[in-house]
């Protein structure tokens, strides 16, 4: 099950770059990044709603709202500040930049959020093994960068 899951996980990754080259496009069309992820948001909320509606989903959202701290409400203001940079960056540095800076910075903040054990995920702590996968990460950039 976990090759499955990792697997998945690449074949998430790879659809990342094919999605911000679509909304950069779209963003070029538009002459305006921030509308382009606006569309993007819509058209993913209106998928989202009939895939609620048609798996039944429990809508708990009067129990979220009382109940969860605040800062679970964020995530959407970070989507939106991913999917509009990633519209803004691809046209200026390309994909294969823009992502590698991407998953480098997502690597080290990673390392944080595994090492504190943030937000409640299993604490895994640093150590030279993650430091060097992160600086070899890094190396990849620059290599991409320079070429």
């Amino acid at each position: 099950m976990r090759y499955f899951l990792m697997l998945l996980a690449f074949a998430v990754g790879c659809l990342l770059p094919l999605q911000a080259s679509i909304n950069a496009k779209l963003g070029g069309f538009l002459k305006a990044p921030i509308m382009a992820a606006l569309v993007n948001f819509m058209v993913g909320g209106v998928v989202l709603f009939i895939v609620i509606l048609g798996s039944r989903i429990p809508n708990n959202l009067l129990k979220v709202f009382k109940e969860a701290p605040i800062y679970v409400w964020i995530g959407g203001l970070m989507g939106a500040m991913f999917v509009g940079s990633i519209i803004f960056l691809i046209p200026r540095l390309g994909a294969a930049l823009s992502f590698s800076l991407i998953v480098c910075g997502q690597l080290v903040f990673s390392l944080i959020l595994d090492h504190f054990g943030m937000f409640g995920i299993p604490v895994q702590p640093v150590n030279w093994g993650r430091i060097a996968g992160v600086l070899l990460i890094l190396g990849g950039v620059l290599v991409i960068q320079k070429f």
